[in-house]
């Protein structure tokens, strides 16, 4: 069944179920229909494109956009508004959209854009709207396209990948659950990632609620964890790397998340730490799942950790096949390996995505043909064994395509970007991996300049890539060294120990126990050896993940209730300890601190998520 016909059951059958809330209000699955239906009907007479772009932020609007366009039988793009806007022109000229669903919140830049490039219509502007009240019947075949989200590209461009009614529906099915008790999920993930349909289906097909969480959710791990309790969540998705911050708050600040019934992962390696086995312990009504699948899959395998905590593999498997799907493993000249050894993953079946829009050769190579069953399937890049207990386990990859906080990223593509800032000869980007990150390094030889570049590539690169993309080490060379054969030899790179002489700026050693402090956990936090108190975070390599872990850790230890605009506003040691200092009113020594043991205690905790100090 299509997963939209779904949908119109659970209209059907649970007209006043409540179905979307955020923070303000909650409305039922007629009335959510009611508005789908009537913005359906807007679009319908406005245009027969198959293709409609939605650039509307995480809300209720953005939910009945999406449906109202799957009422169609169309296709939806969702375009995530914070990205740079150079990069949104990219990938909405790359589709041709000529019809796109916005907010009026947009950047003065982004709404220009958008007008220059598409027909626009807002959605506020659609309330209330005048319309026939026929029901719909959904008219998508199994092969019309559902959604497009965008990947890293290895040319520079990102690929858009087309995922039709059929795939998305065969996972809305695997997914099915029993009508009672009826639960809530929250809807986390950002527009443009696949995980947001999983979210938004497995929850309306199933007469379940959806809770929407805004991005000051998402940047606040006291709020975010508020807002888990008080709307009862019961299931959360979540990308692999935002599980350990999120039990090590829970463990040190955050209560008990009572609802609770599942966590799940996906996007990168599983890693079991103690601090996920000693939560799990405290939720024993909780289970943690993993699932695994590439855009151009969406989930295709799941591995539901067992029994206790403390008998979790440190590293567990990626699971066995879904529904409506097969793997295989086989080696370089496409001959199937022997269980127990290593192969590249290939997936078949159902859950296989159209391609890439119109990109031919880049859709032949990653989607080919079965040596023996003819079938089509996709290649994943990934390397795994199946093991004793017939579960697949993810062993890495033989490219250069990395997940960084769930998201996929080709470094050619940020290379691209480097290369078309006309700032160096040449350059190279490596992923640094440490227990539980994927950070990236920017190698760079410019030798027509003597200056220090790297605030000059970030800023370009700011312009160009989204957040997750940007390197957090930028390191200046003679030249690439290579090997015999022509490639980039990696391993005589000169390191990127995580010292605090990387900086550009000079080091001011921090004076007095508050200073001192910020500077020990900012450094802590960014994995370098030590950070000035004039030092700027951005430049010491923090990213949205590392800042949201040292805004808990400033938050506990100073017990003061900063805010996470705060490290932006006040991007130094200094001018953070000026804030605090003045909003408490009394001089620096007075400052409530925790004891030293406590202090020692946290330590421990951060090299536990972060590994060891570097340096």
């Amino acid at each position: 069944m299509l997963f939209i016909n779904r949908y119109l059951n659970q209209v059907r059958e649970n007209p006043q179920f409540p179905a979307i809330a955020d923070a303000l209000s909650e409305i039922s699955y007629e009335e959510l229909y009611c508005r789908a239906r009537r913005l359906a009907w807007i679009l319908a007479g406005e245009s027969s494109v198959g293709m409609i772009g939605v650039v509307v932020s995480r809300s209720v609007e953005y939910i009945v956009s999406v449906l109202a366009i799957h009422l169609l039988g169309r296709t939806v793009v969702p375009l995530d508004g914070n990205y740079p806007v150079s990069r949104l022109k990219q990938m909405i000229t790359s589709l041709d959209l000529s019809l796109c669903l916005v907010s009026h919140q947009q950047t003065i830049e982004l709404t220009g854009m958008l007008q220059e490039c598409t027909h626009l219509i807002h959605i506020e502007d659609t309330i209330g709207s005048a319309t026939g009240e026929a029901e719909f019947v959904v008219a998508a075949e199994d092969d019309t396209p559902a959604y497009v989200v965008f990947t890293s590209g290895t040319t520079g461009v990102p690929k858009p990948v087309l995922v039709p009614y059929r795939a998305l529906s065969t996972l809305i099915d695997w997914m099915a659950k029993a009508k009672e008790p009826k639960g809530t999920t929250l809807l986390y993930a950002v527009q443009g990632f696949d995980v947001s349909f999983q979210e938004i289906y497995a929850t309306l097909c199933y007469g379940d609620r959806l809770l929407i969480a805004t991005d000051a959710h998402k940047k606040d791990l006291r709020a975010l964890f508020d807002y888990l309790a008080a709307g009862k969540v019961t299931r959360l998705f979540l990308p692999t790397s935002m599980l350990i911050p999120l039990v090590k708050f829970g463990l040190q600040e955050g209560g008990t998340l009572v609802d609770l019934e599942q966590v799940v992962v996906a996007g990168e390696q599983l890693k079991v730490t103690p601090a996920v086995r000693q939560w799990f312990k405290a939720h024993p009504h909780c289970r943690l799942i993993n699932h695994y699948g590439p855009s151009e899959t969406h989930v295709v395998m799941i591995y539901q950790l067992e029994d206790e905590p403390d008998g979790w593999p440190d590293l567990p498997p990626i699971g066995q096949v879904t529904a409506g799907s097969d793997a295989w493993l086989f080696d370089e000249q496409l001959k199937p390996v022997t269980r127990g050894d290593c192969g590249q993953l290939y997936i078949s079946g159902r859950s296989l995505a159209l391609g890439y829009f119109r990109m031919p050769e880049q859709t032949e190579e990653k989607f080919i043909t079965h040596p023996f069953t003819q079938e089509r399937m996709y290649n994943t890049g990934d390397m795994c064994v199946l093991n004793k207990q017939a579960q697949y386990e993810y062993k890495g990859r033989r490219d250069r395509q990395y997940k960084v906080r769930g998201y996929r990223v080709e470094l050619k593509e940020i290379e691209a970007a480097v290369t078309n800032s006309g700032l160096v000869d040449d350059c190279l980007v490596v992923a640094l991996q440490t227990n539980l990150i994927t950070s990236l390094v920017l190698y760079f030889a410019a030798h027509e300049s003597d200056q220090d570049l790297s605030l000059s590539l970030h800023a370009h690169l700011a312009a160009t890539l989204p957040e997750y993309m940007l390197p957090s080490f930028y390191k200046k060379i003679a030249a690439i060294p290579l090997t015999l054969n022509g490639k980039a030899d990696i391993a005589k790179l000169p390191p990127i120990s995580g010292l605090r002489s990387q900086l550009s700026s000079s080091y001011v050693a921090p004076k007095g126990q508050l200073q001192t402090l910020v500077c020990e956990l900012a450094a802590e936090c960014f994995g370098i050896d030590r950070l000035g108190v004039d030092d700027n975070f951005m430049e010491a390599g923090a990213n949205s993940f590392t800042l949201m872990s040292l805004l808990a850790e400033l938050r506990h230890v100073l017990g003061h209730s900063l805010r996470q605009t705060d490290l932006f506003e006040y991007p130094t040691p200094r001018l953070l300890c000026g804030i605090v200092q003045r909003s408490k009113q009394v001089p620096e020594s007075k400052v409530p601190v925790v004891s030293v043991t406590k202090r020692k205690l946290r330590s421990a905790a951060i090299h536990s998520v972060h590994g060891k100090k570097r340096g």
